[in-house]
């Protein structure tokens, strides 16, 4: 990747406690480097522990997210997404800018199965879905050319309008809530259905 002058916004994900979770993006911050950005996660809850008081909130941090852009660029440039937890852990990364190119995922960094069930942000809701089809693997063969960051993504059926969706790698959460065990069998029918038409295709 070339040598680029570099803007890193970090900013909270928070979600309320109602039953139906909405998520809520905090104000960011910004940054000159990384290394001042990865010291301000480790210490994010020690600066703004009052954002992880529930009771008083009505909601809590679900993740950290630092986003890299490009300076002094005509267009809105994004270099690398990484996320989280709430206490500063690295969850994931994708560290391809817009784009590209992406030659696929490493196998280490695919941390969802075909059928697991997952969590992830959708517009305003935090939503539950099942993966139908992860991102192109680093060792498979014939990666297609072209491939931009927008390629690192799973392909999930969300619950509840059973509607696809492309959700980019890193921002694909295991399961924080309970999931009942009806949401659990219509995305189970859900991913069969599609996994029927699939095969059925020329």
């Amino acid at each position: 990747m070339k040598e680029t002058n570099a803007l890193f916004l970090i900013y909270p994900l928070n979600v309320t406690s109602e039953t139906q979770a909405n998520v809520r993006p905090g104000k960011p911050l910004f940054f000159s480097n990384k290394e001042k950005a990865e010291e301000m996660i480790v210490r994010f809850k020690e600066h703004y522990a009052f954002l992880y008081n529930e009771e008083t909130q009505g909601e809590h941090v679900y993740c950290l997210i630092m986003e890299e852009y490009e300076m002094d660029s005509p267009f809105r440039y994004q270099l690398s997404t990484r996320v989280y937890t709430s206490d500063g852990k690295l969850i994931n990364d994708c560290i391809i800018p817009d784009d590209g190119p992406f030659l696929g995922r490493p196998q280490s960094k695919i941390q969802h199965q075909i059928g697991d069930v997952v969590e992830l942000p959708c517009g305003e809701q935090l939503l539950f879905g099942i993966v139908v089809r992860q991102p192109v693997c680093m060792c498979e063969d014939n990666i297609p050319f072209g491939l931009s960051a927008s390629d690192d993504c799973y392909t999930i059926i969300q619950h509840p309008d059973l509607e696809i969706n492309y959700a980019h790698s890193p921002m694909v959460f295991k399961p924080t809530r309970e999931i009942s065990e009806e949401v659990r069998s219509t995305l189970s029918e859900a991913l069969n259905a599609y996994q029927i038409r699939i095969n059925a295709e020329p």
